[in-house]
């Protein structure tokens, strides 16, 4: 039976006319499998281009005529796939060629072309369909609601996996389960939502059951305030899910650890408590999260995922598992190399970053801006690019990943050192701003105590934008500050003011006089949004700039009546 014989869709030829075809389409809307598909091809019946009812609405709020050539509209480069590849390549696959289309989603793919080795359409694949069908043999439980668990839960969800988000905080859950994250996301609410009318996604406050047979746990491993690792969380849910855990079922870590935890401490208990054995009765991995806040949802399909597994056959599941969500998958040789990687990354930027924050306090000696510094260093010089300094460095994985990577399960030191140097270098830098005020303060005889201070950035970085404001340097300087001046306002594009006063920070009528009535600025994280012109606007008294990510102009700020301009490294003379 030929192609046209078994009438997938409707077929047209190069040349023809958009008019004659969506004339023909109309015709065969009830007599195809893929109404409002149309496959053009060429006189060999090799493939060229598709259109779909949605281009045509397009075109017809642009174009006044449809007697132009098909080829013209037609989508030059749909998705296809060779009919040799199986069901978890072929996701693979389309997830690939969505990612390298920038115009294009895999969320949003329909129709996948399958071609013979001569670029001739032997089938049409629906790819909702084939998501479906391939993630029926899997139930997630996923724990931890948190930044990583909740965007991971719903990228699953929204490819049709059944999940389940378990966390114990009930407010998080009662909002979820209305479709309304806590945390600050592009696209998440509209997927929560989305995923909850479907019904492939739910809430709960403990697992109930044990009718998953994946289970991911990215609940939080903090630092205490004795510097050691806060491994009790992760405890409660290893401790929990063993009494679940049956043959069969996979375990994934995406918690962030110290080396060795999976294998020490995660693995024992499951089995102490189970009954079952690793790798012979139930796989375990370890998958790490990499995500930036702000960007995670694009950036679970983008990013190469991280994969260690106990096993070999462990390590198989995990991969046919994960490129069901992402294009891209590395192995790796152990468990161990897996927790290493995310430690690795993260260890490394706060390296980088306290090399700069030194190099800026080195710079303050002689009052060199830092910022002109490195820009100067960086420019037209092929070979290391130094990053650019900040008022310390924030946020809840570089400020405790750093002293994981130097630590064990246990809590006591490794032979590293790196980690731990990096954080006290940028907790020095979070003391910049606080020196910045003191001198400022001691050049114009102005007591500490008169002093009111606005600050422009309270979540922990701006861009990627984000309403996260755990572990930022704004914070800390806020805490630090609070008790020795008059008053503390902030503004924050993203946090709104209701969170701010809850916070602490002192309500201001406007924007307009939150900037005139201060006698300190410090622009703490780098959101533009945060930044208006009024800035800049001259005063009556001395007024101090602090320009903590280098966004101002200097010479601007400088040549305002009474404006002193500071930054990593500089205060105007």
């Amino acid at each position: 039976m030929t192609i046209k014989e078994k009438r997938l869709c409707t077929f047209a030829k190069t040349g023809e006319t958009l008019e004659t075809v969506i004339k023909r389409m109309s015709t065969e809307s009830k007599e195809v499998v893929f109404p409002g598909l149309i496959v053009v091809n060429d006189e060999q019946e090799v493939l060229k281009g598709i259109l779909t009812d949605g281009d045509i609405r397009r075109i017809f709020a642009k174009q006044t005529s449809f007697n132009i050539p098909i080829d013209k509209v037609m989508n030059h480069e749909p998705i296809c796939i060779s009919d040799k590849l199986d069901t978890q390549s072929i996701i693979q696959e389309v997830k690939r060629q969505a990612s390298a289309n920038k115009k294009l989603n895999s969320n949003f793919v329909k129709h996948v072309l399958v071609l013979d080795n001569e670029k001739r359409v032997s089938s049409i694949l629906d790819f909702s369909l084939l998501i479906s069908s391939a993630n029926d043999k899997y139930n997630i439980a996923i724990f931890g609601m948190g930044f990583v668990g909740i965007t991971l839960a719903a990228s699953f969800s929204n490819n049709g996996y059944q999940v389940t988000g378990i966390d114990i905080n009930e407010k998080i859950l009662s909002n979820l389960k209305q479709g309304i994250p806590h945390i600050h996301e592009p696209g998440l609410q509209e997927i929560l939502k989305n995923s909850l009318k479907r019904k492939t996604i739910s809430f709960s406050s403990q697992l109930n059951n044990s009718e998953h047979n994946i289970y991911i746990i990215s609940v939080g491993t903090p630092i205490g305030k004795d510097l050691k690792p806060d491994l009790s969380s992760l405890r409660v849910v290893v401790e929990d899910l063993a009494n679940f855990l049956k043959f069969g079922d996979h375990v994934m870590l995406r918690s962030t650890v110290p080396l060795g935890t999976t294998r020490n401490f995660v693995i024992p208990t499951l089995e102490n408590i189970s009954g079952l054995r690793a790798g012979k009765d139930f796989k375990i991995s370890f998958a790490p999260e990499r995500t930036v806040e702000g960007n995670a949802l694009v950036e679970l399909q983008n990013l190469p995922q991280i994969i260690g597994g106990y096993s070999s056959e462990c390590l198989k599941h995990s991969v046919d598992f994960w490129v069901n969500l992402t294009q891209s998958v590395v192995k790796v040789e152990s468990i161990e190399s897996a927790e290493l990687v995310k430690l690795a990354n993260n260890t490394f930027r706060d390296l980088s970053f306290a090399f700069s924050n030194e190099l800026a306090m080195l710079g303050a000696e002689f009052n060199i801006n830092s910022f002109e510094l490195i820009n100067a260093a960086n420019e037209g010089y092929p070979r290391n690019k130094i990053p650019l300094p900040s008022p310390g460095v924030g946020g809840y994985c570089l400020t405790k990943d750093p002293l994981l990577f130097s630590t064990n399960f246990n809590g006591g030191k490794n032979s590293t050192s790196l980690g731990i140097k990096s954080r006290e270098v940028n907790k020095k830098a979070a003391n910049y701003p606080l020196m910045i005020i003191r001198k400022f303060s001691q050049r114009f005889n102005m007591e500490l105590s008169n002093l009111n201070v606005l600050i422009l950035g309270v979540a922990f970085k701006g861009q990627p934008e984000t309403n996260d404001y755990r572990q930022s340097i704004s914070i800390d300087i806020f805490n630090e500050i609070k008790n020795l001046v008059n008053r503390v306002e902030a503004i924050d594009q993203v946090i709104n003011e209701k969170e701010l006063l809850n916070l602490g920070f002192y309500k201001s009528k406007s924007k307009v006089n939150a900037h005139k009535d201060a006698d300190v600025i410090l622009i703490l994280n780098n959101h533009p949004g945060n930044i208006s012109s009024h800035i800049y606007s001259s005063s009556v008294r001395p007024k101090l700039i602090f320009d903590g990510w280098g966004m101002l102009n200097k010479s601007t700020v400088e040549n305002s009546q009474n404006l002193i301009y500071a930054t990593m490294g500089y205060i105007t003379p």
